[in-house]
């Protein structure tokens, strides 16, 4: 059987198209986040065209809103629409733009819809599925922790729906008979596959087959990131699914027989055509392309050659494959070599060392992309189980779990600050630098662009002050996983923000109190000032060194009680310094000065100070040595009892989490024993949640390192029963539940 080859490019919408089917041979229909539902018609007598089937567009119906969901009604000839208006429009497809009828219930974006038998099912982020008859809603289908992303009509009173929760169900009427697991992140779409089977694609990469009976008869793997379509193609009697990778996938007897690259990052729908098997698929750059097995519906070789170019010549984000070592990347010779399965993608170096994606068409190399540095959609991010281009974390104070400011670009700043205030009860003040914040730090990106956002898990807001920088957890609905949604976590932590004027005036108060041998001249403190309030990058090396000498002889000099803020300005600068004397030094200071561990907020702000270490190659050559590894993780231990403070409990926790990915990066066994004990005492008595996420993504972190000796460690710790007991202690935390969730697969 031949391969599929492009048959026309069908523009004319303006931004991402999220929905397309085939209603009849002859007739495409799909919408898109330019609010626009559009029809695209085979011209009559073109379907022997010698360049391929032309087709014509009409615009059928334009929403206040995105629409992002789509149905063909077969019984009426209507097609459904629904999106972020909450209302499902039923439209002719025709160009007249006027709705038949509208149906309203749902609270919130509608992102699925089927229909069959007289009956259109919708899904909602409300968390519910509804069964409409007859312009009615004859159920409301609840049972669903989080959104409803996927919903398939089986028979006039069978249903199966599929969720952010990861889970599957099976309803009879309004009652759920069936609920089945075995995805590890949202379920997004879900197809029927003749009479006793159904296709389920998820977030976690996967495309699963099922009976009806719950059973999961074949897991297809091959996407390399989220499956965000599948359809059955009855024709052919393949699978096709599309995804964040940028391709289609066809599958037959649960192998991929083709991957079809487009020039988008984003592929959110495919169809199949019931009669011809042509598909169709819909992407983040506004177009439907169509493509067919049958030579006399390509394009014109002229056509074929543009899009090859444009897959070729497509920028490919470093971030979307992960770190690439040119050194040690082949060369062309590499292409003389057949791959190893349909859609293997090899990365080549090239004569003026740049780098080239090439994948295997079962045939040949075909070059797919050039990688570079910071181009590529900014890939969505699920946020309560709903979709959002960006998904910010706002610290409202010290030590609490930072709360998050989701958005879409087709809203209006204000209405989404205002909902984020009013949700988490703060003050409507806040509201217009709140805005002011979310068009800054989505630098002003408009629908349709290729333009990312550089890290929006990086930014941190707090309401009434400058936006600051740090580098946090990413929550774990955001991560692109196939089996783990968190471990190993590859990335530091630090508690770098500070109020230096308080600071500054509290240490300028005490050392006024001190003679000339001990106090702190005016000048050296407004130059400490300015350097501390300067930006993180614009902290020069020479102005940490000095402002660390005024931290090390406050630690060194003060009283016991008076050495908080010397601790402080030291944490601070830590990750500026790149003298080895000076950190060794304050690590010296902080180590042997008496008594400086029997005040507890010193010994908070001392373990902060170690775990801002970990920011430079010097700080992380210094933990490595093992009598400071040691003495650090001697004096951590000391602090796991019950009773200390949240900002005690999340500095601990970040120091543990930072020696888990140290472990990792370096596969240091000997590490990851030392840290492991202390992370299950931990465990089994921190209190506040955002220190207990921090230690339980540590701990899997450290089970992630490549040595049953580690994972016997976990068990014989009695980790499971602990990570168990955390659950239930944090059981309306839902991400301590997904990473315990994952720790527990760990340990099996």
């Amino acid at each position: 059987m031949p391969d599929f080859k492009l048959s026309r490019t069908l523009e004319g919408h303006h931004s991402d198209v999220r929905g397309v089917i085939f209603p009849k041979p002859d007739l495409i229909a799909s919408v898109s986040r330019d609010c626009s539902l559009r029809i695209w018609k085979h011209l009559q007598g073109s379907a022997e065209s010698q360049y391929g089937v032309e087709w014509a567009s009409e615009l059928t119906y334009e929403s206040p809103k995105y629409l992002n969901s789509i149905a063909w009604m077969e019984d009426t000839g209507l097609i459904a629409s629904a999106g972020l208006a909450q209302s499902i429009t039923v439209t002719l497809p025709a160009g007249n733009q006027v709705p038949e009828y509208v149906l309203n219930g749902h609270e919130s974006n509608v992102c699925a819809l089927d229909s069959k038998s007289g009956v259109l099912l919708s899904g909602s982020w409300d968390k519910t599925a509804r069964v409409w008859v007859e312009r009615q809603c004859k159920y409301i289908l609840r049972g669903h922790e989080q959104a409803v992303w996927a919903v398939l009509v089986l028979a006039p009173d069978q249903y199966i729906t599929g969720s952010a929760d990861k889970t599957i169900r099976m309803w009879s009427g309004s009652k759920t008979i069936g609920v089945y697991t075995g995805h590890s992140d949202v379920v997004r779409s879900i197809c029927r596959i003749g009479e006793d089977r159904f296709a389920s694609g998820s977030n976690d990469g996967s495309v699963r087959i099922w009976n009806f009976s719950g059973s999961c008869l074949a897991e297809l793997y091959g996407h390399t990131s989220f499956v965000y379509s599948v359809t059955y193609s009855p024709a052919t009697d393949e699978i096709l699914s599309s995804g964040e990778d940028r391709s289609v996938r066809v599958w037959k007897a649960g192998e991929c027989v083709q991957t079809i690259t487009l020039p988008c990052t984003s592929v959110w729908t495919v169809a199949a055509n019931s009669e011809t098997g042509d598909i169709a698929a819909g992407g983040s750059d506004g177009t439907v392309r169509v493509f067919s097995r049958n030579e006399k519906y390509w394009a014109t070789k002229e056509e074929i050659a543009k899009f090859d170019e444009q897959i070729a010549g497509y920028a490919i984000s470093t971030s979307e494959v992960g770190n690439i070592n040119k050194e040690k990347l082949p060369g062309q010779e590499a292409l003389e070599r057949p791959g190893t399965k349909v859609g293997q993608v090899i990365m080549v170096k090239t004569a003026n060392s740049s780098v080239d994606a090439y994948q295997w068409t079962g045939e040949k190399w075909s070059k797919i992309g050039e990688v570079v540095s910071g181009v590529g959609s900014q890939q969505k991010q699920i946020y309560d189980g709903q979709e959002y281009d960006y998904v910010f974390d706002v610290d409202i104070q010290e030590g609490a779990p930072p709360l998050k400011l989701p958005y879409n670009a087709t809203e209006n700043p204000y209405m989404a600050a205002q909902r984020f205030l009013e949700k988490n009860e703060l003050p409507l003040s806040y509201l217009d630098e709140t805005a002011k914040f979310i068009e800054k730090n989505t630098g002003g990106v408009k629908l349709g662009t290729q333009t990312p956002l550089e890290d929006p898990y990086g930014s941190r807001y707090i309401p009434g002050q400058e936006n600051t920088s740090g580098q946090e957890l990413p929550p774990e609905a955001s991560s692109k996983r196939v089996r783990f949604s968190l471990f190993p976590q590859k990335e530091y932590l630090f508690i770098r923000k500070a109020n230096v004027p308080m600071l500054m005036k509290k240490t300028q108060e005490i050392s006024a109190t001190k003679d000339h041998t001990l106090s702190i001249s005016a000048d050296e403190l407004s130059e400490a000032t300015e350097s501390l309030t300067a930006s993180e990058s614009s902290l020069s090396a020479d102005a940490a060194d000095k402002v660390a000498a005024i931290g090390l002889k406050i630690v060194r000099s003060w009283p016991a009680s008076e050495k908080l803020g010397g601790l402080d300005i030291l944490r601070i600068v830590v990750g500026a310094l790149d003298n080895v004397e000076t950190v060794s030094e304050i690590l010296s200071v902080t180590f042997d000065t008496p008594g400086i561990f029997d005040a507890p907020n010193n010994a908070m702000m001392a373990t902060r100070l170690f775990a801002n270490l970990f920011q430079t190659d010097l700080g992380k050559s210094l933990v490595q040595q093992p009598d400071i590894r040691d003495k650090i993780l001697d004096l951590a231990r000391a602090l796991v009892v019950p009773g200390i403070s949240k900002l005690t409990e999340v500095a601990l926790a970040t120091l543990l989490l930072n020696f888990s990915v140290m472990a990792v990066l370096d596969n240091d066994v000997e590490s990851a024993f030392s840290v492991i004990g202390i992370m299950t005492e931990y465990l089994s008595i921190v209190k506040d949640p955002e220190a207990a996420y921090r230690l339980v993504v540590g701990f899997g972190t450290v089970l992630s390192i490549s040595s049953p000796e580690i994972i016997e460690a976990g068990q014989s710790l009695d980790g499971k029963k602990i990570v168990q007991g955390l659950k239930q202690t944090f059981v309306a935390e839902k991400r301590i539940e997904t990473a315990s969730d994952d720790v527990l697969q760990l340990l099996k």
